[in-house]
């Protein structure tokens, strides 16, 4: 295989996504320039293109694979877990560590890292103190309709909002008074993305601490939004729960939270 071996310094064949500069995602890349790179420094052999190595029928993932087995690394902008996991059962490995940045310095400082391996340090437990939750992320299929379910009906705030022409993507952040600082819910749009999404069955649901929970529910079901269940207490507690689905589908868990009137807390104590 042509995995990266530890020991005397060995030139690496290396292929870049990009040109000048690595600055070409895998999903969207049609051809790799490919280096050899040893102590005297990178040396351009060719530019591989895509379509002179696609066979009929082939996933263009095994394509790329199969055109660059005899490298032992890749540098690319961005790619994802799955074609990173082909390219090492191949013995390729791909980094995005220097995305954007120009190649020749890139592919000096990739030799010289593998060449020059820095000593591990030992592991420290992490501090966990200031940890939170961030987000929770969902694809929709109609940005407008998702923010209008969210905000018009929901009541969240859109926080931020990112239109990437590139990546050809709509991102939307939405909350409630914390802002960022709270957990917030992020919504993806793929703009080439026709068909709907599916849920798999691992996902659950998301939940909102919500008050007038009938009110809220009868508005909701007024809008036409499925309530698969409708409010009532919990089994096991005095919480009132129901759930809503998003125009997506993903379930919302909307709980309004038990609070003992003076009364009951004196009873209680």
């Amino acid at each position: 295989m042509n995995a990266i071996a530890p020991g005397p310094a060995v030139s690496l064949r290396i292929a870049v996504a990009g040109g000048d500069a690595v600055d070409e995602h895998f999903g969207q890349a049609d051809g790799f320039a490919i280096y050899d790179v040893g102590a005297a420094g990178p040396v351009l052999l060719e530019r591989r293109l895509l379509a002179d190595h696609a066979q009929d029928g082939e996933d263009r993932r095994d394509t790329i694979v199969r055109m660059l087995s005899d490298c032992q690394a890749l540098l690319v902008a961005r790619i994802g877990p799955v074609p990173a996991a082909k390219l090492a059962a191949a013995g390729i490995e791909a980094t995005d560590a220097f995305a954007e940045k120009p190649s020749l310095p890139s592919l000096t400082a990739f030799w010289t890292q593998k060449n020059n391996p820095e000593p591990e340090e030992p592991l420290v437990p992490a501090d966990f103190s200031s940890f939170r939750m961030m987000h929770a992320m969902f694809r929709v299929a109609d940005m407008e309709r998702s923010l209008d379910f969210y905000s018009r009906l929901l009541g969240m705030q859109v926080l931020a909002r990112r239109e990437h022409k590139k990546n050809q993507f709509t991102q939307v952040y939405l909350g409630y008074g914390q802002g960022e600082a709270g957990m917030v819910l992020e919504l993806v749009q793929n703009w080439s993305r026709e068909e709907a999404y599916a849920h798999g069955d691992g996902f659950g649901h998301i939940a909102i601490a919500v008050n007038g929970i009938g009110a809220l529910c009868r508005q909701l079901e007024a809008e036409g939004v499925p309530l698969p269940r409708p409010p009532r207490s919990q089994r096991h507690g005095e919480n009132i729960v129901a759930f809503a689905e998003d125009p997506d589908g993903y379930r919302v868990e909307l709980v309004q939270i038990f609070t003992p009137s003076p009364d009951q807390q004196e009873t209680a104590e």
